[in-house]
Order: structure tokens, then C-alpha cells, then sequence
């Protein structure tokens, strides 16, 4: 999977607050005073055909504002942290490290506007309730620029609680993301959001290239 689809799924996930009269209902349960977030996952990636090409799991937590540390366990291990000014990209296999500046105005036409409380929101997207499928409560989100990579993202919610994410590319590629252990608001660690680079590593900085 490229650096780009990864990281923009990642950030679909990572996040501030919406206003709430922008929301449907399970996304504006779910948002309710929320500051922390800890929770499993497995990521599971498929073709148009519904064949699976990929599967990954791991650990993820987030706190407001715009700190998120996401960990893929297996069957490799990536690691994406943030502390709301500095992004790390680590590919343990691969012995690399990108670093850049975060900043959420360059996702605003992305899917992770939904949750990064971008205020142009309703300009990007269009989102309807399914209701209740299979125990869920499903929101959709439509980009309106019919360029966007994603053509559709679904998020399903038990009550409150996050339970799953379908998205669909424009490669009618799917990316499902299931979620179990979910706990809201409890205490992260000293450091959970910082990045200490390893030893014998290549290091990518962008922030140098941003700079020029």
C-alpha cells in the first residue's frame, strides 16, 4: 500500500471535532466529548472483486488536537505518530523514516476532513445516514469533486462506539477497518506522541525540501 493511501487513512480516523449540527446522529454520539481514543484494529484490503489482497493489524490512539500514534504490528511493522506539528513515517522492514511537517489545511479536500473539524466540510463532502445494517448505524460521506481518490467512505457505530470503516477508491479497491478494544477518554502516556528516530536508519526530511 502506498505511503499516500495509508497516511490518508489514517487520517480519516485522527482528529478534532465537527460541529455537531454538521453531523448525523452516530457521528455526533460518537464526537461527544471526546478527547482520547485507544482502540485494536484489522485492515483488511480488497480487489473489485471482493478477493483480498492485503491484511493488517494493529493498535491506534488519539488525542485532540491532531495527535495520533498508529501502529501497524502485522504482518510488517509501520508505525505513524504525530504530535499535532511533526509527522513520522517509520518502515521497519525497509530501515526508513519520513519526516514532514503535519498540517491539516493540505487535507482539506480529503477524507480526513470529516474528523480534522475542517470548516469548509459541507463544501467537500455530502453525507446521509443508511441506518441500521447488521447491528450498525452507518453514516456516508460522498466527496463532491468527482477527482477525489475515494469514492465513497462508510462508518459504522454500535450506539456510540466505533465499530467499522468501508472506503472505496476510485479503483473500486476496498479498505475495511474493523475496531475492537475502542476506550474514549482515557489517560495516554508521557510521550505516546513523540518520536525518538532508532539508530542505523535512513531518514527522509522534508521538512528540508519544504524549506528550500
Amino acid at each position: 500500500m502506498s505511503n499516500y493511501k495509508l497516511l490518508s487513512i489514517i487520517l480519516i480516523l485522527t482528529s478534532t471535532l465537527i460541529s455537531a449540527e454538521e453531523l448525523f446522529e452516530p457521528l455526533k454520539d460518537f464526537f461527544k466529548e471526546f478527547e482520547t481514543l485507544s482502540a485494536d484494529f484489522t485492515q483488511t484490503l480488497l480487489n473489485e472483486d471482493g478477493e483480498q489482497i492485503e491484511k493488517m493489524t494493529g493498535t491506534l490512539y488519539l488525542q485532540q488536537p491532531n495527535k495520533f500514534n498508529w501502529h501497524y504490528k502485522e504482518p510488517y511493522v509501520q508505525k505513524i505518530i504525530t504530535n499535532g506539528k511533526v509527522l513520522w513515517m517509520l518502515d521497519e522492514d525497509l530501515e526508513q523514516l519520513t519526516v514532514r511537517n503535519f498540517d491539516s489545511d493540505i487535507i482539506e479536500k480529503t477524507p480526513a476532513a470529516i474528523i480534522l473539524g475542517n470548516s469548509k466540510f459541507k463544501k467537500h463532502f455530502i453525507q446521509r445516514g443508511l441506518g441500521k445494517i447488521e447491528g450498525f448505524d452507518w453514516v456516508e460521506l460522498v466527496p463532491r469533486d468527482l477527482d477525489a481518490y475515494y469514492k465513497n467512505i462508510r462508518v459504522g457505530f454500535d450506539a456510540s462506539k466505533l465499530g467499522m470503516m468501508i472506503i472505496t477508491d476510485n479503483l473500486d479497491q476496498t479498505t475495511r477497518i474493523d475496531f475492537d478494544e475502542v476506550k474514549k477518554n482515557i489517560k495516554m502516556p508521557s510521550g505516546q506522541f513523540d518520536f525518538e528516530i532508532p539508530a542505523n536508519i535512513d531518514v527522509i526530511d522534508e521538512r528540508l525540501i519544504e524549506n528550500y
